[in-house]
């Protein structure tokens, strides 16, 4: 599903209006009558409606919600944010409407004007639409009083395209923002709605038709580079076997991972390739903690390497590595390697010598933080896999720069590199280096616990021993991975979840895939 951005939309919008000849108002109509519905199915009419609009257009789609909600019975009052006078073009003329129709309209000027006692206490029907989707910052002055007021009611909440004080583009909630039950977007979903924190502000996500003509995007050349990441995207062949298969042709990956206190990582990602159907997985680990990963790993093989002092990793491991590598369809670098100058240098004599598919990953990452070059030049497809703090320091720039547009961090990382990004977190973005980007669908936040990245990190590797490429390596792990999550969830609940649960529920997800 395509998610367009605030100026995509206003486009659209213009382009029905006078291009195609649908009028403004028709649209402002269809808009207003899909929130009505909405709530005429959801709420008994014998609820009050209290409707907060602003001066422009989502306002004018609230005045066309009053008149609905009006003629259907139910008790409606219009709060205006502004004086009368203020509303102009299509919105003016459904507020002029609804004062025909007897509509309470009330215009709130100053804070004292607003009904908050009886807002706070009662179990209105909030809807919200003061500002839309061209709205950036917070909503300051008495559209921002109203949002604080709607929030604190115990009341059911309705926004109108988008909440306001979520930005359309980014998610990025600045100051205060209405926290709705429900919204109701209109012609396509826009990008703010599937990014956090906003997506924790929009509720339940109705897209409404409202009349745009289906081929606009064609005739047009729109070329929509944001996408939501579905269960629709992937085939129910791509785990398909011949009866005839074996371990050999499901491919050999080899892992690098792990250094004192953090075998666990080094183990979470060999299971996780496992459960993903790699044919063979190698694990490479500091030679003494090879008898610890002997009894923690049962299927996956190890290879004993020279280490530091501090038991990582050693650059007098390259030899044995590069012999290895030959055996391999593809590598995975980085979790619990630790951030030891040594076995740094080692990543980046492996990055720059070798030529197999790679994810990057954790402290593979972190060991070229502020040297992008070395990926950048790395000759083989390669997926990274930072979190915010990694891609922070890889690429120079504060955490929360990052957070407050992950798209475009993610767009970003993977055009400067010329592969695969996955921003891990909640909404979990993928680019490609043409701009194409992904937003994922699945997962919780009972995954927010440690292990769980280095799970994905042996997933999306051992997609790639199987023969996937970069692009759908990463859309088909990171969708799985937070799939398996959603499923563990409902046994052991958010809190109790662990990246094991993640690796238990795998082969659920998979066979949720080729159902």
């Amino acid at each position: 599903m395509k998610l367009f951005t605030a100026e995509q939309m206003r486009f659209l919008d213009r382009i029905s209006i006078e291009k195609i000849g649908i009028p403004g108002v028709v649209l402002m109509e269809n808009a207003g009558r899909s929130v009505a519905e909405l709530i005429s199915k959801k709420y008994s009419s014998d609820q009050k409606v209290y409707i907060f609009c602003g001066p422009g257009n989502n306002g004018g789609d609230g005045f066309v919600v009053a008149r609905h909600l009006f003629n259907k019975g139910y008790e409606v009052k219009v709060f205006l944010g502004c004086p009368q006078e203020k509303v102009k073009g299509d919105a003016a003329i459904n507020l002029k409407i609804d004062s025909n129709m007897g509509i309470e309209i009330k215009e709130i000027t100053s804070l004292s004007q607003l009904p908050s006692s009886e807002i706070e206490k009662s179990q209105v029907i909030l809807v919200d639409a003061i500002l839309g989707t061209g709205a950036k910052g917070a909503p300051r002055g008495i559209f921002g009083e109203m949002v604080n007021l709607i929030n604190r009611s115990r009341g059911n909440k309705i926004a109108v395209d988008i909440p306001t004080g979520v930005d359309a583009d980014t998610g990025e909630v600045a100051g205060e923002a209405v926290r709705a039950n429900y919204t109701v977007t209109f012609g396509y979903p826009k990008r703010g709605m599937y990014l956090y924190p906003g997506m924790d502000y929009v509720g339940q996500i109705i897209v409404a038709d409202i009349g745009m003509p289906f081929n606009l995007l064609e005739k047009e050349n729109i070329n929509i580079l944001v996408n939501l990441l579905l269960k629709e995207e992937f085939s129910s062949e791509m785990f398909y076997r011949l009866p005839s298969s074996h371990k050999g042709k499901f491919g050999h990956l080899f892992v690098l991972a792990g250094s004192p206190g953090m075998t666990g990582a080094a183990t979470l990602v060999c299971e996780g390739a496992l459960k993903i159907g790699t044919g063979l997985v190698t694990l490479g680990i500091p030679e003494s903690l090879n008898p610890i990963l002997e009894v923690k790993l049962t299927e996956a093989m190890t290879l004993p390497l020279p280490e530091t002092r501090e038991g990582t990793l050693s650059f007098k491991a390259a030899e044995k590595i590069y012999n290895f590598i030959k055996k391999c369809e593809a590598l995975v670098i980085g979790p619990g390697l630790s951030r030891n100058p040594e076995t740094k240098e080692l990543i980046k004599e492996i990055l720059k010598t070798q030529d197999v598919p790679l994810v990057l990953d954790a402290d593979g990452i972190n060991s070229i933080a502020g040297e992008v070059e070395f990926i950048k030049n790395y000759s083989a497809p390669a997926v990274l896999t930072p979190h915010p703090g990694e891609l922070a320091r890889l690429v120079g720039e504060s955490i929360p720069e990052i957070q407050k547009d992950r798209v475009q961090a993610a767009s970003d990382l993977s055009s400067k590199t010329g592969k695969i990004a996955v921003l891990k977190g909640a909404g979990t973005v993928i680019a490609d280096p043409e701009g194409n980007c992904w937003i994922n669908t699945t997962g919780n936040a009972g995954m927010a616990s440690g292990g769980t990245g280095d799970v994905l990190a042996g997933i999306i590797g051992g997609l790639l021993a199987q023969g996937k490429d970069g692009l759908t390596a990463a859309k088909l792990g990171v969708f799985l991975h937070g799939l398996a999550g959603d499923i563990a969830v409902q046994k052991y609940g958010q809190v109790s979840l662990t990246a094991e649960n993640i690796i238990e529920f795998l082969p659920s997800a998979i066979r949720s895939l080729e159902e």
